[in-house]
């Protein structure tokens, strides 16, 4: 199989398509560990919070993902997800966030 694209989803939209495959035919052994983490973790509404987050035009939508993987509760967690990309928030958007996520 060749990869044409790449794009960074949330739990919950991986979870989707896992169990789209999982309709469509067997999954083998990795596939059904991956849907089995994501049933545990995957938060419904993850899509909304984030292109919630990604109207801030400086975080990435792949750092949009993981803010709503994570869900932090505390904005030293939010720095700290921020610190790899280097982007650089004022207290009050990393509030927002915070709200966001809540």
């Amino acid at each position: 199989m060749n990869t044409t694209s790449s794009k960074a989803v949330s739990l919950a939209e991986a979870k989707k398509i896992m169990e789209k495959r999982e309709k469509d035919g067997e999954l083998g052994y990795e596939q059904q560990q991956a849907l089995e983490y994501l049933k545990k973790f995957a938060k419904d509404g993850e899509e909304a919070v984030v292109k919630e987050i990604a109207k801030n035009k400086k975080v990435p939508h792949e750092t949009a993902v993981k803010i709503a993987d994570i869900h932090p509760k505390k904005p030293e967690t939010v720095k700290a997800i921020l610190l790899k990309d280097r982007i650089d928030l004022s207290e009050e958007e990393i509030a927002e966030i915070l709200k966001i996520v809540a």
